[in-house]
């Protein structure tokens, strides 16, 4: 089941990584060999777990350790119980001058092709504010020029309500962003990257308006997880 928390004030708690049992990471090393000679492009960088959630009316709390992406990709088919790797990712629902909501559909550059998500991604341990602590919006802007690019990225004029989006086995932490931009200019400006670096991660950016309602369904199970629900909540704010 999916939960959607307004967030009020947000904690992150890291410690030091736990050591792996020895057959837990022999499974991580033998099944991300089989995915890269499968899927030669798939990198094993560096993410946070999450090993505890508290939600105190909005406050939220979140302990995590270091991990990677080949410990996230075996969780997912192996259940380890306590040594799970639960990922975070951070990023934006973009919203245009004219009141239109942009997410993205993920092209062949990511193992999600096919599916609507916000503009962003995995956390990253150089995400981090002036003093150190690790920060989702640090996440979320830099995600946003790497994904959509610099012109739309320096379009963001307001940042609203942040959001915490989870199943239990992924943490998301999405933004508001409000852009100076008109949705007309933002779909050009990201044709105009995506023809300029030859990015194919995001294969193109969708907008809904609130009457774009029944189109917003038809992406139920092509999402990842709550955006559709997300969307609703955001629309409904605007």
């Amino acid at each position: 089941m999916t939960k959607i928390i307004p967030i009020k004030e947000l904690k992150i708690k890291e410690v030091e990584a736990r050591e792996l049992p020895k057959d837990i990471e022999e499974g991580v090393h033998v099944y991300w060999n089989e995915l890269t000679a499968k899927y030669p492009g798939m990198f094993n960088g560096a993410l946070y777990s999450v090993i505890n959630m508290e939600n105190d009316d909005g406050i939220v709390t979140i302990t995590c350790e270091p991990s990677d992406y080949a410990h996230y990709k075996y969780s997912e088919i192996k259940d380890i119980g306590e040594y799970a790797c639960r990922s975070m990712y951070a990023g934006c629902i973009l919203v245009s001058s004219d009141k239109k909501l942009f997410v993205s559909l993920n092209g062949i550059g990511s193992e999600f092709v096919g599916k609507i998500q916000g503009i962003g991604g995995v956390m990253d341990p150089s995400d981090r504010i002036i003093a150190g602590k690790l920060s989702p919006l640090v996440t979320a802007f830099r995600e946003l020029e790497e994904e959509v690019g610099k012109e739309i990225r320096d379009s963001v004029t307001d940042i609203g309500k942040s959001y915490l989006v989870t199943n239990d086995n992924k943490y998301g932490f999405p933004f508001v962003f409000y852009s100076s931009l008109d949705s007309e200019t933002i779909q050009h400006d990201f044709d105009s990257f995506k023809k300029e670096t030859g990015s194919n991660e995001v294969d193109r950016l969708i907008s809904f308006g609130k009457d774009d309602m029944a189109e917003l369904e038809k992406y139920e199970s092509r999402q990842d997880i709550g955006i559709v629900d997300l969307l609703k909540i955001i629309m409904n704010e605007l």
